[in-house]
């Protein structure tokens, strides 16, 4: 029995025998230690620079207002189209009977390159948004290679904000400027430009469609299609003058934009937390790749180091050429 229970394997043979090269927490936490002084000179030096590079941060501000589109009643209207068969179904489809906005098309007529060049313009924005660009004493630019509108259009794409939400059907805009009340002001260009574009294709469409409608009334002879036509076409006139009386043409604006009082980023604190953790876990990285190094070195393993020489040497060759 005692040769037998000699002879036997104490471990289990899908159970390997304990390693002594096993990760010991005892082990790591001596490594911090002993390279305590290297992780707190490189969470200062980079809290440091944090904080300086935040303190040279130019300050952003965010305007913002908060829009909900109209939903026009038009069933009379789509009605009487309907009873002039298929010439009205293809002066309804036109026209586009239904609601006067969508969140949709807000944000593509918001996107569009044609109402920010109308904008820039219009309001002459050039030397607002290229101020670093613009000698505003000379009235002349100050570069070679003056910023054209297509740079513009890309400048304040950056700076406008769209954020559809279709659970509440309301649509929130938000401008950045350095300025608080440039930010303000550009945001309420752009919600007077939407208006604006969007009464005028309305009035477009409304008048080729209502001539339409009155040539087709001068060459109708049935009374009955005559009078339809003609209450068709005072509705039309009607829909004009509405579109053109309206302050916001399919929209209400639920919240204003407003001159920010304070800054929207750069958030200088969360910078500087930030920066100290990642420097922080670099710093133990570093630590632990020190120590490795040096217990290289110290086991004497000759065939690891020239190996870690020759590919050391492989790289820096080929970086060179």
């Amino acid at each position: 029995m005692e040769g037998k229970e000699s002879g036997q394997n104490p471990y289990p043979q899908s159970y390997p025998p304990y390693e002594e090269d096993e990760i010991n927490l005892l082990d790591m936490f001596i490594v911090l230690l002993k390279h305590k002084w290297m992780i707190f000179s490189v969470v200062f030096i980079a809290g440091v620079v944090a904080v300086v590079a935040s303190l040279l941060m130019t300050d952003i501000y965010r305007s913002e207002c908060t829009i909900a589109p109209i939903e026009q009643e038009k069933a009379s209207l789509s009605s009487s189209l309907s009873a002039l068969g298929g010439f009205g179904a293809m002066v309804a489809s036109q026209v586009g009977i239904g609601g006067a906005g969508s969140l949709e098309k807000f944000e593509v007529v918001l996107k569009s390159r044609e109402l920010t060049n109308d904008l820039v313009e219009k309001h002459k924005l050039m030397p607002v948004i290229f101020e670093d660009s613009w000698d505003e004493k000379t009235k002349a630019w100050t570069v070679e290679d003056p910023p054209t509108l297509q740079d513009a259009y890309r400048s304040m794409r950056g700076m406008l904000e769209i954020k559809p939400d279709k659970k509440t059907g309301i649509l929130k805009l938000g401008f950045i400027s350095r300025d608080p009340a440039v930010a303000r002001r550009l945001l309420d260009y752009y919600v007077d430009g939407m208006s604006e574009f969007m009464r005028q294709q309305s009035l477009e469409n409304v008048s080729t469609q209502s001539k339409a409608l009155q040539e087709q009334l001068v060459t109708t002879t049935d009374p009955l299609l005559r009078t339809k036509l003609a209450e068709i076409i005072a509705q039309y006139v009607e829909k004009e003058t509405l579109a053109k009386v309206q302050k916001y043409y399919g929209f209400n604006i639920i919240d204003p934009p407003f001159v920010p009082e304070k800054k929207f980023k750069p958030k200088r604190a969360q910078i500087c937390i930030l920066s100290v953790i990642v420097a922080f876990f670099m710093a133990i990285f570093l630590a632990f790749i020190m120590e490795y190094a040096g217990n290289l070195k110290k086991n004497e393993d000759p065939e690891r180091l020239a190996n870690l020489k020759k590919y050391m040497r492989l790289r820096n060759k080929k970086q060179r050429g």
